[in-house]
């Protein structure tokens, strides 16, 4: 999707009003500060929709929420030295914290998400942060359209439920261009993790470190993957 003009951003506004209430978080990752599209009191939100029953465990929107595994892989990117011809997809973006901050770093990143509300809340953000190079576009795993391999495949918080880690290996197998390399951050208590490494052993090698940051005073250990292909 192109970048939005004044009219365009005021319009898709307009409309995440009429079904949230909106406010921007200021984030800041080392010397980076965006500001962050989110839903106002998103804890009471989620709250009473459940309550109210209009969402399930299904079809709860985590797309909403900027997950502590976010924070580890933003850091990690805004580290990184841009490199102009290194292409870079970050995969079930959600708010498109991690690809936003990517972005504002120098490098050059596709935001991808499959909720079309997801994309909207992530293309304002990157309006209002003049972000004009990043792209941001629906993204389906089961039946993905994407016009290029990428470098570097970027995901936090997706290894939560089994049904989607076919469909995401497939994905960076077809997609991870030669000799690149797949980061993905997932909250330890998930487990999720060894089902998909299971999968991944016969296309990729993996190594993983431990990330440890505080949540509420409390901390929480992020596993930090790197997978590539057999050389």
């Amino acid at each position: 999707m192109k970048m939005l003009d004044d009219k365009q951003a005021q319009e898709l506004e307009d409309n995440l009003r009429q079904r949230y209430e909106l406010e921007w978080d200021k984030s800041r990752v080392r010397d980076l500060s965006l500001k962050i599209l989110q839903i106002k009191d998103l804890e009471a939100y989620l709250v009473s929709q459940i309550e109210s029953e209009a969402w399930s465990l299904e079809n709860f929107p985590y797309w909403a929420m900027v997950w502590d595994a976010a924070l580890i892989l933003a850091d990690f990117m805004v580290a990184q030295e841009p490199v102009p011809d290194r292409r870079i997809l970050e995969v079930g973006a959600g708010l498109g914290f991690v690809g936003l901050f990517a972005a504002a770093r120098g490098h050059q990143v596709t935001i991808t998400d499959n909720h079309p509300d997801a994309l909207a809340f992530a293309m304002l953000s990157a309006y209002n942060n003049k972000l004009s190079a990043v792209s941001i576009q629906l993204l389906d795993w089961h039946h993905p359209e994407l016009s290029q391999s990428y470098d570097w495949i970027l995901g936090a918080e997706l290894l939560y439920n089994p049904k989607f880690f076919a469909p995401l290996v497939e994905l960076c197998d077809r997609y991870l261009a030669p000799g690149g390399r797949i980061y993905l951050t997932q909250t330890a208590h998930f487990k999720g993790q060894y089902i998909f490494l299971e999968q991944t052993k016969n296309r990729f090698l993996v190594r993983y470190r431990e990330k440890t940051l505080l949540h509420d005073q409390e901390p929480q250990t992020i596993l930090f993957f790197e997978l590539r292909r057999p050389d």
